[in-house]
């Protein structure tokens, strides 16, 4: 089956076109500028399955009256223009329920499938209890070996497979009959059951946009070459989105492309490690590296400088890589291979709930920020009775931090940059001490 993509005047993509054969059975990864298109490509995808993709996760804005999604697969042609009677994209093609079933699309936060599987997983909690009593289920050797070397631990040695109503759910045994459900283990753990029961449905297109998002450094580093061995075992082709440059480096030449902007359209052109790591972090250009955990705590260092440094005598990046053992890894290994630059060039900044882990205290270039991240302090200021937040968000109910911190985001009490700013302004002489940390990194010794 070979599938072709055109996309046409949607947000902001004039033109876009994408092809992939999944005879190939192989990885696919897609990276590119942000704001390219890459989650529109894969929302694209998704609407080959799901004709309402584009009406359940984006906003009528993004469309006009020249709005088009064209795709072939094999010799066949669908079409979905704008209609402007339901304010999204509509067709009066049917695609055939054998191509549908054959392709599975993973986004991220709030719109993948895997968080609307949260509810599934709680209606069938009784089932699940019932059949662990009766030691009804089964045990996925496959899963857990897939686990247990991307994780490199053996936690996942006693986990089991019970089937509910042609449904598996996967569960950690504890004694007593007690257990941990998929759902309440890791972001990343969670994901990686999900990416799994997706490969061994048996179609034969998988598509996920943002891998990495929930994987520390050292399980990206892993995943690929398991990925690669499940194409070939299950027949299966994996496309997905990163921004990983551990992830990157673990991929073979012709499992790279970039989404090039180019006088014509928007294609995807294949690329090297080397390329993509010049082209989208710059490497060759910068004197000093930031190496933080996500992309919120990347948003505060970049606000704190901006604030603080906005005359830096040297260009520096600040680039996230996911949980703090793996960032300190990371320029651990570049000290000794020098892969970034030399490592009195390099430094790591990590949420102040790191600050007394032993990675962090027995390195000098490890410095925390002063919370203990941007959601915990936020969460905190928020129920401590903050008069400000009061104002601005209103009544919200007892939630967990992250809960807290979605929900604000969600329903746009806030933007993150608002958050960044009320925390950087509320505790200013916290956020100017920490901000010295960079009074000699950035700039030549006097």
């Amino acid at each position: 089956m070979k599938i072709s993509i055109e996309i046409e005047n949607i947000q902001h993509v004039s033109l876009l076109k994408f092809d992939i054969d999944l005879t190939l059975n192989k990885l696919t990864c897609l990276v590119g500028k942000n704001g390219i298109g890459k989650t529109t490509l894969v929302k694209a995808i998704q609407n080959i399955r799901f004709a309402d993709t584009f009406a359940q996760t984006s906003q009528p804005g993004i469309f006009s009256s020249t709005s088009l999604i064209k795709y072939q697969v094999d010799a066949e042609n669908y079409s979905f223009y704008f209609d402007p009677d339901i304010r999204t994209l509509n067709s009066k093609s049917i695609i055939p329920e054998d191509i549908k079933n054959n392709i599975d699309v993973e986004l991220p936060m709030p719109y993948g499938q895997r968080f609307k599987f949260f509810q599934t997983l709680s209606q069938a909690d009784k089932d699940i209890r019932s059949s662990i009593v009766l030691r009804s289920y089964d045990v996925p050797n496959e899963l857990i070996e897939f686990l247990n070397y991307i994780y490199s631990s053996r936690k996942f040695d006693r986990l089991i497979q019970v089937k509910v109503k042609r449904t598996d759910y996967y569960c950690i045994l504890l004694d007593d009959n007690r257990y941990i459900r998929e759902d309440y283990l890791s972001s990343g753990e969670y994901l990686l059951i999900s990416v799994y029961r997706k490969i061994a449905s048996g179609c034969r297109l998988i598509v996920i946009d943002e891998l990495d998002m929930s994987l520390d450094a050292a399980a990206q580093t892993r995943l690929a070459a398991r990925l690669r061995e499940f194409c070939v075992i299950y027949g299966v082709n994996i496309l997905f989105t990163t921004h990983s440059l551990a992830l990157m480096k673990t991929l073979e030449d012709d499992e790279i492309f970039y989404l090039l902007d180019d006088p014509r359209c928007i294609r995807p052109v294949p690329a090297s490690y080397s390329y993509v790591k010049s082209l989208l972090f710059g490497f060759k250009g910068w004197d000093r590296y930031i190496l933080t955990e996500d992309d919120v705590l990347q948003k505060l260092i970049e606000y704190v400088l901006k604030k603080y440094h906005a005359g830096a005598h040297f260009q520096y990046k600040v680039i996230y890589i996911g949980g703090g053992s793996g960032v300190v890894d990371l320029m651990k290994r570049n000290a000794s291979e020098e892969f970034f630059a030399g490592q009195d060039k390099v430094i790591s900044i990590l949420d102040g709930d790191q600050a007394q882990l032993r990675y962090v205290r027995n390195f000098n270039n490890v410095h925390c920020i002063p919370f203990l991240s941007v959601e915990k302090q936020f969460h905190a200021d928020y129920y401590a009775g903050s008069a400000y937040l009061g104002a601005k968000l209103g009544q919200i109910q007892q939630l967990d931090n992250k809960s807290f911190y979605k929900h604000v985001l969600k329903n746009n009490l806030m933007s993150e940059t608002e958050i960044i700013e009320y925390l950087c302004s509320n505790h200013a002489v916290e956020t100017q001490a920490f901000a010295q940390i960079f009074d000699t990194f950035l700039y030549p010794a006097r």
